[in-house]
């Protein structure tokens, strides 16, 4: 297995984890669509992952990540692409999410960086539009952050 393979196979359980461990408590609930979302410190990535997918691994920063399903009645739960837009902020300043979409065999995630300070708490609000025909979905969040040592 050469090292391209092993940097996509890491970060395709590093999302698993994240959706099966992380999601299972963060999920909004959208008629036949689960919008499943989590932050985490970049620094919980490998340098060599961090760089396949282009995100900043630091201290004070963190990765948002989004994932949608469809509860499809003939074909069952499966992902779902969507245009994904937000903006996080705390007290004094506001930043506006931008998110990458990734695409891996039956996954679909859409990952967007924000910086913070440690003991910080953030505020979110996502859109997601599975449909562009119909009104986004919009939901909110708050978290603390802390910088890992």
């Amino acid at each position: 297995m050469n090292k391209y393979y092993l940097k996509i196979a890491t970060l395709s359980l590093f999302l698993a984890l994240c959706s099966s461990v992380v999601f299972a408590e963060q999920s909004k609930q959208f008629g036949p669509y689960s919008v499943h979302y989590s932050v985490v410190n970049t620094t919980f990535l490998t340098p060599a992952i961090a760089t396949v997918y282009n995100i900043t691994r630091g201290k004070k920063r963190a990765m948002v990540n989004i994932a949608i399903r469809e509860n499809h009645p003939e074909l069952g739960d499966r992902a779902k692409a969507a245009i994904v837009t937000g903006r996080s902020w705390d007290l004094m300043q506001n930043q506006p999410l931008s998110f990458r979409e990734i695409r891996e065999q039956n996954a679909i995630y859409y990952i967007a960086e924000v910086r913070f300070i440690n003991e910080e708490f953030r505020w979110f609000e996502i859109s997601v539009s599975p449909d562009p025909n119909k009104p986004p979905y919009i939901f909110k969040f708050k978290q603390q952050f802390y910088v890992d040592p």
